[in-house]
């Protein structure tokens, strides 16, 4: 078994599996090769002085380190086991170390990049706008570790005017601390978020009516024809109202997921995973009527060439002035859809299919209107009594 050299790397070639050159002088230094002969990696082997366990640690690639490097690195490393020292748990104290001492924007920039950005796709925007207006600017210098209790709640009470936004961003914090929990950046149960109590809600549930509904349909249709630029943004709305889509959903549906023929369109990433929703005949004679624009993939297209339409909001503020509707959001038609289904014997569980709920138990809010019917029927059932 020869010292370790430039040269002894070089011409150690790939074989049918992988292997080690062990160098002679240091005990458990050496270097593998791998069967692909894509990467040469020096590594350091020994027994843990604190578990008597076998571990190892990767010291760095040949070609970007030196040989020399890398001796001098496993002699420091076999200094260490041999003065009790175990250079893996070392490392991982020194690594949450830093970790403790991150300040909270860049680990909410890692937050974002890792979670944020993945999980919440269509409040991702949402929630980015919370961190830049209120969080940031009051924890962003803070140091991660630093932050307790006592500073959620002064910063939820600076917030107190907008109560509904504080609880947005305590919520928004409290998840951020339980992912540095998660990864290590905190240790476990030090959440500063845990037992903070939010503001109290009124929520409201905002269904349109019967006539509200016929009077938008009506201010959607002058929309359409009073500006042409209005074409993509009106057909969305309308497919809103009549699958109880999720705006993101709608907007960035493509023709390959819209199949008219089978009467569904594929959803391959929404809030909770791919999903299939059915068409009603109604949702198939609006995409039946739609041009497919040469060159743009999405169904609802936007300025921007082979981009879908950005956004719908400064539109819709115009059709609900003219149709005389007021306190009502984009998001509102879900729930509008919903309550129109429930209002016609459609049982709770199908509602929640039809809306691409994961749980039944997010669709109970509409629970009261389901108990209208239910009430109708036990009507029904107490004739048998006469």
């Amino acid at each position: 078994m020869p010292k370790l050299t430039k040269a002894v790397i070089d011409c150690s070639f790939p074989k049918e599996k992988h292997y080690f050159v062990w160098d002679t002088e240091i005990k458990g230094f050496g270097c593998q090769i791998l069967k692909s002969g894509a990467k040469k990696t020096y590594v350091f082997y020994y027994h843990s002085p604190l578990t008597r366990k076998k571990a190892y640690i990767k010291i760095g690639c040949h070609g970007n380190i030196t040989v020399d490097f890398a001796r001098n690195r496993a002699k420091n490393l076999s200094a260490a086991v041999a003065s009790g020292i175990d250079p893996r748990e070392e490392k991982k104290e020194k690594i949450i170390e830093e970790r403790l001492s991150t300040l909270f924007c860049d680990f909410f920039k890692v937050f974002t990049d890792k979670y944020i950005t993945v999980e919440y796709k269509d409040k991702g925007k949402h929630n980015m706008s919370l961190a830049n207006l209120y969080i940031l600017p009051y924890f962003g210098q803070k140091k991660l570790e630093e932050i307790a209790a006592k500073d959620i709640r002064q910063f939820i009470d600076s917030l107190s005017h907008i109560s509904t936004t504080a609880n947005r961003c305590v919520a928004l914090l409290s998840m951020a601390f339980r992912k540095a929990e998660d990864w290590e950046y905190l240790p476990p149960r030090a959440n500063p978020c845990t037992g903070v109590r939010k503001y109290k809600e009124n929520k409201k549930q905002r269904f349109l009516s019967h006539l509200e509904l016929k009077k938008l349909e009506e201010s959607l249709i002058q929309q359409k024809i009073e500006q042409k630029a209005s074409y993509c943004t009106v057909n969305a709305i309308f497919l809103i109202l009549y699958t109880g889509c999720r705006m993101g959903e709608v907007l960035n549906l493509k023709w390959e997921n819209v199949n008219l023929s089978n009467h569904y369109i594929h959803l391959p990433d929404t809030k909770t995973g791919e999903s299939a929703r059915p068409l009603n005949q109604k949702a198939i004679d609006l995409l039946s009527s739609m041009t497919p624009k040469e060159g743009n993939p999405y169904v609802f297209y936007g300025m921007i060439p082979g981009k879908p339409l950005a956004t719908i909001k400064t539109a819709w503020v115009k059709i609900l002035k003219r149709a005389g509707i007021k306190d009502f959001r984009v998001h509102d038609l879900r729930h509008s859809f919903a309550s129109f289904y429930l209002s016609q014997g459609v049982d709770l569980y199908t509602v929640s299919k039809l809306l691409g709920h994961k749980n039944i138990a997010t669709t109970t809010r509409y629970a009261h209107l389901d108990l209208k019917q239910l009430k109708i029927a036990t009507n029904k059932g107490a004739e048998v009594f006469g």
